[in-house]
């Protein structure tokens, strides 16, 4: 009998995969006591399997077909089911506990009436009549226009959803690895440092490892030490290959700068690129961070509130303000979004929704990314990051990073460095600094005019 691992590797797989080796004959039927957990997955065909004791935990399931499929004592908790068919399935003695379900089709499905139905959404659905009203996944009764949306979902939950209406996975999705979205199936190779990033973001996620080119890295080397536009990726990309970036002191202004300029537009649910705040935290630079979270906060919530009103079917900015009422979530997602701002959310969602599909998933991926990484930032000690990194003007000459060329405990400093530490430190020639012996001395000069620095970096630094 096949194991319920077995049948959650199938499915993880993903549904093309899954459907081209069933109509190959090379899928079992029988998945008696199946255990799956948190599975996205559309279009997967499961019309007449042996379901029985399955179970489906907190699993979005979309247009999947459950068609004839023996469901006997199966156990669906949390998640959502949205198009999915289940005529003439057997549901005897089945459970569906705290799940949403929207759109489905259980017209002639057997045991209906052992069917446990605790906490359940239903949403427009065929085949089950409820008798009285079902509470929404926040425990309130619907009220006002009686649309239901969606914004206990998680966001990635949300965006899974979004992405399966694409004709195809967009290449930004490799930018957001800890959403888990489907992988692009085609990516075409490139010579930027971007591309050369996503292709080791995917391998990752694909259960390989990019081996690192070297080339590759000494371009990504040179971008972080004149802190360039592609500093962002190109941290990411040496994460990645398992390269430490050196020179970061030169990319920390250019990240905090792009991000600041992001996080300057005047729009709600504008997007910030989640390579800079991945960068930020790779880096370890957790100076500001305080600055940057809560904005990025705020436009999350509003973009998860209003992805959830599009899918429900909310189409103008006059619809939305009576949905929102009707469930908490849906409040708490606005007062984070908009606080006491009277008509913030509807002129930000007339905007939103008038913006292409794929436009609208790119905007919610980044933005919980972009969340998470600044989340973590601001859980990291505020003195990880080394104050002399906040000075620029210590080791820049001719705008660019001055090079290093050592470092000196302070009994070296009068036989290597005494003239320099004279006129840059204030130390007597020929003299130890005083009460410098657990402090670290950095030698910089500039490859254009030979200027010299001479930094102290003390251990509390």
């Amino acid at each position: 009998m096949p194991t319920s691992q077995n049948l959650e590797a199938l499915l993880k797989a993903g549904a093309t995969e899954w459907n081209r080796l069933r109509s190959n004959g090379k899928v079992p039927r029988d998945h008696t006591g199946a255990t799956i957990n948190q599975l996205f997955s559309a279009n997967a065909d499961l019309s007449g399997l042996e379901l029985v004791g399955s179970e489906w935990e907190k699993c979005d399931l979309s247009k999947l077909n459950f068609r004839e499929a023996n469901l006997a004592n199966s156990y669906f908790h949390g998640g959502r089911l949205q198009d999915c068919d289940f005529r003439a399935a057997n549901l005897e003695g089945a459970t569906f506990e705290k799940l949403r379900l929207v759109r489905c089709d259980f017209t002639g499905a057997e045991g209906l009436q052992s069917l446990d139905l605790d906490e359940v959404v239903l949403d427009r659905v065929i085949g089950l009549e409820p008798e009285e009203p079902v509470p929404d996944q926040d425990g309130s009764q619907g009220e006002g226009s009686g649309v239901m949306l969606p914004t206990g979902d998680s966001p990635s939950v949300l965006l899974s959803r979004v992405l399966q209406k694409l004709a195809t996975v967009p290449i930004w999705v490799l930018d957001t690895p800890s959403l888990h979205t489907p992988l692009p199936e085609n990516l075409s190779p490139g010579s930027s440092l971007e591309s050369k990033m996503r292709e080791a973001v995917k391998a990752r996620l694909g259960g390989e490892r990019k081996a690192a080119d070297a080339e590759v890295v000494k371009r990504a080397q040179q971008a972080l030490r004149f802190g360039s536009k592609e500093a962002a990726v190109a941290t990411l990309y040496l994460r990645e290959v398992g390269v430490d970036p050196r020179f970061r002191f030169s990319a920390a202004g250019v990240l905090r700068e792009t991000l600041r300029r992001e996080l300057d537009v005047d729009d709600l649910t504008a997007t910030v690129d989640p390579r800079v705040t991945g960068s930020l935290l790779a880096l370890n630079l957790t100076q500001d961070v305080t600055d940057f979270v809560g904005e990025v906060r705020r436009r999350l919530a509003a973009v998860r509130l209003f992805t959830a009103a599009v899918e429900a079917g909310v189409s103008s900015s006059s619809e939305l303000g009576p949905v929102i009422v009707t469930q908490e979530s849906s409040k708490d997602l606005a007062a984070i979004a908009a606080g006491d701002v009277a008509g913030i959310l509807e002129d930000a969602f007339g905007a939103f929704v008038a913006l292409p599909d794929e436009v609208r998933a790119r905007r919610l991926a980044y933005l919980a990314e972009a969340a998470g990484h600044l989340d973590q930032l601001s859980r990291l000690p505020p003195d990880l990051e080394p104050k002399w990194l906040q000075g620029p003007e210590w080791r820049e000459c001719h705008d660019q990073e001055m090079q290093l060329i050592q470092t000196l405990r302070a009994e070296e400093i009068p036989l290597k460095v005494a003239a320099l530490a004279r006129d840059e430190l204030g130390v007597p020639e020929g003299t130890v600094p005083e009460e410098s012996e657990t402090d670290l001395y950095i030698h910089y000069r500039c490859r254009n005019c030979d200027k010299e620095k001479l930094v102290v970096q003390s251990p509390d630094a």
